[in-house]
């Protein structure tokens, strides 16, 4: 009696024997199948590739695109800073370099001069005023650049009895040629080579010689140049650089015996400040510039009232630099290259 085939095992196995031979050949297919899969896949990574490529191809595009009109629309303006983002740009770059100096103290206060009239030979005319100066300076300077913080003083000198009488006027502004401004000062003292004579010493032949500038402990200058012009006058041209502070001054003693000093320096009055900061990179009037400034016929010791008048007019604001009205409790002096 056949026993019962209770788990099919008798009949799958009558199943294979029967079917033997007669079942595909799954190899080849499976080979196949295989092949056709890395196909498939290599297709799908190119294609991912180039995909992939030309993203980056075209992100690059765009930004040199749009670079190239950079500054002429927003459009510019948004790639260049999506293209340096964390990173210093070229405008952040300059503007931390035109801001790393101080501005100088600019004076508003306007203050009145009365000229003092003049006596003996100069009478009908008046004192040179600190307003006159500034008109005078400012109508000698090249034209281009721009003037501001006026300041000045005017005050006699030398009224003996049998003396005429001298002035003495000391005058400052800022002249900004557009790369910051800087200071210029100037003093014109009545009758100074009357007070040194040829067989005084120092002569003022010594004070206008490159020889005795170097050689009086006044400091190493690194340009200096004196000579005797035609007529007599004598100048002295200097510039002096100690650290970043740089000045240039032209030295005048007239056949008249009045002295010319124009001196700029890149030195200012800053506010919170006890003492005078660089306000800028080098200067921006040369020392031609400045000796044709020095040499100004308009610098006189005696003007006419009209000519008081027309400067006080035309130089505004103007701060009463004296040094009575500059002098708070405690301090010194302005020295020169301060704006009084």
């Amino acid at each position: 009696m056949n026993e019962p085939d209770a788990d099919g095992r008798k009949l799958s196995a009558a199943f294979e024997r029967t079917m033997d031979g007669l079942g595909p050949d799954l190899g080849p297919l499976v080979a196949a199948s295989a092949r056709q899969g890395h196909s498939i896949r290599r297709r799908r990574r190119l294609t991912v590739a180039g995909a992939v490529t030309a993203v980056a191809a075209l992100a690059v595009g765009g930004a040199v695109a749009l670079r190239t009109g950079d500054g002429a629309g927003n459009g510019g303006q948004a790639a260049a800073a999506a293209s340096t983002a964390g990173s210093p740009t070229a405008s952040s770059t300059a503007s931390a370099s035109s801001g790393r100096y101080p501005r100088p103290v600019e004076r508003t206060d306007d203050s009145p001069e009365q000229p003092r009239p003049g006596t003996g030979p100069h009478v009908g005319k008046v004192a040179m005023t600190g307003h006159a100066a500034l008109a005078a300076l400012t109508k000698s300077l090249p034209p281009d650049g721009r003037t501001s913080n006026y300041s000045g003083y005017s005050q006699p000198a030398g009224t003996g009895s049998t003396d005429p009488g001298y002035v003495q006027v000391t005058a400052n502004l800022l002249y900004d040629d557009g790369s910051g401004p800087a200071n210029v000062r100037l003093s014109l003292e009545g009758g100074f080579g009357t007070h040194h004579r040829s067989d005084s010493h120092p002569s003022a032949a010594d004070l206008f010689s490159c020889a005795w500038m170097n050689g009086s402990g006044g400091g190493h200058y690194r340009y200096c140049s004196d000579s005797v012009l035609p007529d007599g006058t004598r100048l002295l041209l200097t510039e002096k650089a100690t650290g970043d502070v740089l000045s240039r001054e032209v030295d005048v003693l007239r056949p008249d015996q009045a002295r010319v000093t124009l001196n700029s320096i890149n030195t200012a009055e800053v506010a919170g400040q006890a003492e005078v900061q660089v306000v800028r990179d080098g200067l921006p009037l040369s020392l031609d510039q400045l000796k044709t400034a020095a040499l100004s016929a308009d610098l006189q010791e005696w003007i006419t009232p009209e000519t008081a008048q027309r400067a006080e007019r035309t130089i505004r604001p103007f701060h009463d630099g004296s040094p009575e009205h500059n002098r708070p409790s405690g301090s010194a002096t302005p020295g020169p290259g301060s704006t009084g």
